[in-house]
């Protein structure tokens, strides 16, 4: 228990890095909405943050998770900091596989409406699909993911015994 404690205090100011990292992308990914909406100003790293509604809902629902999750440590409620950083990491793991799956797809429709794959297509999907923020964060996110879940799975069992 004091171990966990102690992890999950080393890892806290990553897990606040990118709740606000992530809620910084979902702010800007509105603005990059209202400005494509409106047809007004220029857009913010359109490339890396596109204007996406749907994208900015789901990147702030990430990072309000992840940055709460924060205030549980502060409080040493180790069960609801545990349940509020995995659900958020849960989210963004899901955001990463979907954007992961939409590269892998571009590359296939390529392929089978038998264009030719050569390195401008790849770039353009690795471009379009992968170097996005939700795709970086996501990796950042993984390892960390992967140690919070063993955590909550121990937890769990504890729990039910």
């Amino acid at each position: 228990m004091a171990q966990t404690m102690k992890i999950i205090k080393t890892l806290s100011p990553v897990i606040l890095v990118s709740g606000i990292s992530y809620l910084t992308s979902g702010f800007i990914s509105i603005y990059n909405w209202c400005v494509s909406v409106a047809n007004v100003g220029r857009p913010l790293y359109p490339s890396l943050m596109p204007g996406d509604l749907g994208l900015a809902i789901v990147t702030l629902t990430i990072g309000a998770s992840l940055t709460i999750s924060i205030y549980y440590i502060l409080e040493e409620n180790r069960i609801m900091h545990l349940a509020s950083a995995t659900c958020g990491m849960w989210l963004a793991l899901g955001v990463l596989m979907i954007q992961i799956m939409v590269a892998i797809a571009a590359t296939l429709d390529s392929i089978i409406t038998g264009g030719e794959v050569n390195y401008s297509i790849i770039s353009s999907v690795i471009k379009e699909n992968i170097l996005r923020i939700d795709v970086i964060l996501g990796c950042i996110i993984l390892p960390i993911s992967i140690l919070y879940t063993l955590m909550l799975k121990k937890l769990i069992e504890k729990r039910s015994e």
